[in-house]
């Protein structure tokens, strides 16, 4: 959830910043770039979610 929500704040940060926004110079490229690993990873979102039910919360395994 976290990665979605820096991916939409980094996606709000270029379309403030204009065209200019996806220059090197400003970082926020960068910052999605970064946004985007987690987003592309091979685990799904709902994999996660099952993980940290499992892990953390010690709920039963849904998969």
């Amino acid at each position: 959830m976290a990665a979605e929500v820096c991916y939409r704040a980094c996606e709000n940060a270029i379309f403030a910043h204009g065209g200019i926004g996806y220059a090197k110079q400003h970082h926020v490229e960068h910052y999605l770039r970064e946004a985007w690993i987690s987003r592309l990873a091979p685990e799904s979102l709902q994999l996660i979610m099952c993980f940290i039910a499992e892990k953390v919360l010690g709920l039963r395994k849904s998969y």
